[in-house]
C-alpha cells in the first residue's frame, strides 16, 4: 500500500493551512492518506472542513501547553540528539536559557506525538512493509516527528515544505530553530515556497543544496472581474491577519492624509482588531472609510473580488514567504502594491502588476503608491490589471503547481516489500 502520512498543524479543523484543502484534491493516485492533525485546540474542534478525497482520514492530536511539554521533558533525556545540540549551542555561543525551554519543549513535543501517531498508525493498519511518504507541511517540529516514525515504517521517505516563520531562524521567538542541521540532513527533499528560501536554506546548509527545491504554493481560478468601476472612490482592499508583523497601522497612517476619497476593505481578524478600530476612529468624517470584513474562506473570497472588483490589493508586512493572498487578488486581475520582504518581489513587479514598496516603507511612500495607481490613465491602469493576471497564469495557476507537486511526491514512494 502506497500511504501518504501528511503531519499539519490542526488541518482540517479550524482555520489552519487553508491551501492544503486545495493541494490534497490533487492526491487521488495514492491509495491513503492520513491526515495527522496535530496540536488540535478545544476551540478548533468545533469546525472541521471536508476532506476531498474518500481515502483520507483525519486523526485529531489534542494541543498541549509549552508547560506541560516542559513538565515532560523526561521523554527528552534519553534522546542522544539533545546533547548533540546542546553541544552545538555551546560550541557556537548560542546556549541561553530561553534557547534551552525550546529545545527541551520540541524534543518533549516530538516524542509525545510521535507516541500518537505510531498508535494511530497501527490502529489504521500500517505496516512496516507500506511504502510510505511522510510529508511535514511546516518545516519547523514536523520534520523530526517524522524522522521519529521513519525508525518503525523502514519503507518511507521524508520530505517537507518551508514557509517563513518554520524556515528563517531569525523569526523564531528566541531567534533559534532547533536541530537544523539534523533535520535537513534526514529529510529526502525540501520544497520551498520560494526562491528566496531556497536561497536561505542553501547558502546556510550545505547539505540541503542537493535536496532543495522551489515548489509554489496557488490558489485556484475563479475568473477575472468583468466589470471595473472608474477609481473614485478608490476601492483599496488588504487581506492579512491583523498582527504587528503586517503593519496595518502603517497603511492606516498612509491613508490618513490622504485627498481623495478611498474605501479601504480589510479582511482578516488578529489581536489588533480593537486597536485598529480605534484608530480608523481616529479618521473622523475624511475621505477614507475602512470596512473591517473578518474572516473570510479563501473560496469566498476569491468569489467576490471576481464579482465585486477592487481596485488594489495593498501589503506592507515587515515578514513574508510568497503572500497567497497577492496570488488570490492577482488571479481575479487586481494590482498590487507590496514591501520588497521574503518572496514577495517574485510575484509583484513595478509598472508590470503594481508597485514594489521599499521593505521599510515611510506613510508618505505607501501614500505616493496608492495616488499612483489612482491617478494613472485607463490604458496604463487596464495594462497593470493583464498584467496582475498573466503573472497569476505564469506562477500561481494551483492545478498546475499542484499537479506537478502531487505527481513529483508520488514518484518518490519507495518500492513496496514483498
Amino acid at each position: 500500500m502506497r500511504r501518504l502520512v501528511l503531519l499539519a498543524n490542526a488541518f482540517p479543523y479550524g482555520t489552519w493551512e487553508t491551501f492544503l484543502e486545495t493541494e490534497l484534491t490533487y492526491f487521488d493516485q495514492v491509495d491513503r492518506v492520513d491526515v495527522m492533525s496535530l496540536s488540535v485546540r478545544q476551540e478548533q474542534r468545533r469546525t472541521r472542513r471536508d476532506l476531498p478525497l474518500e481515502t483520507m482520514l483525519a486523526h485529531p492530536i489534542a494541543f498541549r501547553s509549552r508547560l506541560f511539554y516542559l513538565l515532560g521533558s523526561l521523554r527528552a533525556l534519553g534522546d542522544a540528539n539533545l546533547y548533540r545540540e546542546l553541544r552545538s549551542l555551546v560550541h557556537r555561543g548560542r546556549l541561553s536559557p530561553s534557547r534551552l525551554v525550546t529545545l527541551f519543549v520540541f524534543l518533549s513535543r516530538t516524542h509525545h506525538e510521535a507516541a500518537q501517531c505510531r498508535r494511530i498508525l497501527a490502529d489504521q493498519g500500517a505496516s512496516p512493509r507500506d511504502s510510505i511518504v511522510f510529508y511535514s507541511y511546516r518545516f519547523n517540529y514536523q520534520p523530526y516527528l517524522a524522522w521519529l516514525l521513519r525508525r518503525h515504517y523502514p519503507n518511507s521517505v521524508s520530505i517537507a515544505r518551508a514557509h517563513r516563520a518554520d524556515l528563517y531562524e531569525e523569526l523564531a521567538p528566541t531567534g533559534y530553530l532547533p536541530l537544523r542541521e539534523h533535520t535537513i540532513e534526514h529529510l529526502d527533499r525540501i520544497y520551498c515556497i520560494a526562491d528566496h528560501g531556497r536561497d536561505y536554506l542553501t547558502e546556510r546548509f550545505a547539505a540541503a543544496r542537493d535536496k532543495t527545491v522551489v515548489s509554489r504554493l496557488g490558489t485556484t481560478d475563479h475568473g477575472v472581474a468583468q466589470r471595473w468601476p472608474e477609481r473614485r472612490p478608490l476601492r483599496l482592499v488588504s487581506c492579512s491577519t491583523i498582527t504587528p508583523v503586517k503593519r496595518l497601522s502603517l497603511l492606516l497612517s498612509a491613508l490618513a492624509k490622504a485627498q481623495r476619497p478611498i474605501e479601504w476593505e480589510h479582511f482578516g481578524e488578529g489581536v489588533l482588531r480593537e486597536q485598529l478600530e480605534e484608530q480608523a476612529a481616529a479618521l473622523g468624517r475624511g475621505p477614507v472609510r475602512l470596512t473591517l470584513r473578518g474572516f473570510v474562506s479563501n473560496t469566498d473570497l476569491v468569489k467576490d473580488y471576481a464579482s465585486s472588483a477592487r481596485h488594489v490589493l495593498v501589503n506592507v508586512s515587515s515578514s513574508e514567504g510568497v503572500p497567497v493572498s497577492i496570488m488570490e487578488a492577482m488571479s481575479t486581475g487586481i494590482p498590487v502594491i507590496a514591501t520588497d520582504v521574503g518572496g514577495t518581489k517574485e510575484i509583484v513587479s513595478t509598472g508590470v502588476n503594481g508597485i514594489l514598496l521599499p521593505p521599510d516603507p515611510s506613510p508618505d511612500q505607501v501614500l505616493a503608491a496608492v495616488e499612483s495607481v489612482a491617478s494613472m490613465d485607463e490604458d496604463d491602469y487596464a495594462a497593470l490589471r493583464r498584467g496582475a493576471r498573466r503573472t497569476w497564469e505564469e506562477r500561481c495557476d494551483a492545478q498546475r503547481l499542484y499537479t506537478g507537486f502531487a505527481a513529483e511526491v508520488t514518484s518518490l514512494f519507495p518500492t513496496t516489500t514483498p
